[in-house]
């Protein structure tokens, strides 16, 4: 079985480093974003079986981010 990707979205690079890492060990592809525009833009150029999104970040905030994801 292939391993889902995973679009994490987070603009805290401890936490997301932390988080990538985590997901990456229990064997998730996973591309880190680090605000919402970047993320928007990774969306748009892959395909993700999911997005992990922070809420409060520069350039977009999360809930926009989903908004244009959906």
């Amino acid at each position: 079985m292939e391993n889902k990707r995973i679009l994490l979205v987070e603009d805290d690079p401890n936490f997301g480093t932390v988080l990538k890492d985590y997901l990456t060990l229990n064997d998730y592809n996973v591309t880190l974003a680090i605000d919402g525009l970047e993320g928007l833009i990774m969306f748009k150029n892959d395909d993700y079986d999911l997005c992990i999104l922070d809420v409060m970040m520069p350039r977009k905030d999360g809930f926009s981010l989903a908004k244009d994801i959906r």
